[in-house]
C-alpha cells in the first residue's frame, strides 16, 4: 500500500471517529482508538491530538509522512505559498509528499471579493494559471464555482458558494476556498 493510500485509509477512520466521538472527544480511550487503527493501517507512528467537543472540536493527526488537521481549530499549513484572504476560517489542513492542502471557509457576501482576490493574485504570480468557472442550479440556489489551475506544480485554487460549515442547512450561505499546493 502506498503511503498516499495509507493516509487516506487513516483519514477515513479518523473521520468516522470525528463523527461518532462529537460528544466526548476529548476523550483519550477516543484518541488512543485512532492511533490504533490508523498504526494498524499505515505500519507507522502516529500522533493524534483531539481537543475540544462539539462544534469547537479538533483533530491534528502527525505521520512519518506529514499531517493533518480538521475542524473548528484547524491550523493553516506553515509552507503554504498560495496566499489566502484574510478573515477566513481555516476548517481542514493537509501536508504529506509535497503536497500541501487547505480548505477554509468565509461568511456569505465575499464570493465576488474573494474571486478578484485570486484572479488578481494569479495573474501577478509570472505563471501560467487555467481558470474556469461553473454555474449551478442546486435547487437551493445558484452555486458559483470559479477554480485556477496551474498545471506544472499541480496546484489549484477553488472559490464555491456553500453551505456554511457546522450548518444544518443547505443553503448556500458562506464561500469555501480549497486550495492545493502541488510541488
Amino acid at each position: 500500500m502506498t503511503s498516499k493510500t495509507k493516509m487516506v485509509v487513516g483519514l477515513i477512520a479518523v473521520m468516522a471517529l470525528f463523527v461518532a466521538a462529537c460528544g466526548s472527544a476529548s476523550d483519550l480511550v477516543t484518541e488512543n482508538l485512532a492511533e490504533e487503527l490508523i498504526e494498524a493501517s499505515s505500519d507507522e507512528d502516529v500522533d493524534i491530538d483531539i481537543s475540544g467537543d462539539g462544534d469547537d472540536m479538533t483533530i491534528n493527526i502527525e505521520t512519518e509522512e506529514g499531517s493533518m488537521s480538521m475542524g473548528a481549530g484547524a491550523s493553516m499549513p506553515e509552507d503554504l505559498e498560495i496566499p489566502v484572504p484574510d478573515d477566513g476560517d481555516v476548517i481542514s489542513s493537509f501536508t504529506a509528499d509535497g503536497v500541501i492542502s487547505v480548505s477554509l471557509s468565509y461568511g456569505q457576501g465575499s464570493f465576488d471579493e474573494i474571486v478578484g482576490y485570486y484572479e488578481n493574485w494569479t495573474d501577478g504570480t509570472g505563471e501560467e494559471w487555467e481558470s474556469s468557472t461553473l454555474s449551478l442550479d442546486t435547487g437551493e440556489g445558484m452555486q458559483r464555482t470559479n477554480m485556477w489551475v496551474q498545471n506544472e506544480t499541480s496546484s489549484m485554487v477553488t472559490v464555491s458558494d456553500c453551505p456554511a460549515v457546522g450548518s444544518s442547512s443547505k443553503d448556500l450561505n458562506a464561500v469555501c476556498v480549497s486550495i492545493i499546493q502541488g510541488e
